[in-house]
């Protein structure tokens, strides 16, 4: 599935869409977030993995119900060093 134009190679793309969102996302979230883009499925998950590998998107677990159970979908955050790519990278512009 292409989702339009294809990303820069460099760009920070996925830590911005969590940047703009400035809360936890699914991956459905993300998905939704990176229509557009020309990243197919499988890239957005690739950046995903990748992302959570070098520590710039950190797990933050799930929604919590009234009584503390989790539930719904895994969620994910900027982590200090992701909020200083994105800095970073607004900077450069």
């Amino acid at each position: 599935m292409l989702l339009l134009e294809p990303p820069v190679a460099t760009d920070p793309i996925l830590l911005h869409a969590f940047a703009r969102r400035d809360r936890p996302l699914s991956l459905s979230d993300l998905l939704r977030a990176m229509t557009g883009t020309g990243l197919h499925l499988s890239d957005v998950v690739r950046l995903l993995v990748e992302e959570v590998a070098e520590g710039h998107i950190g797990e933050y677990g799930f929604r919590l119900d009234e009584t503390g159970r989790p539930y719904g979908p895994r969620l994910y955050e900027l982590t200090v060093s992701g909020w200083e790519v994105v800095e970073a990278d607004r900077l450069a512009v």
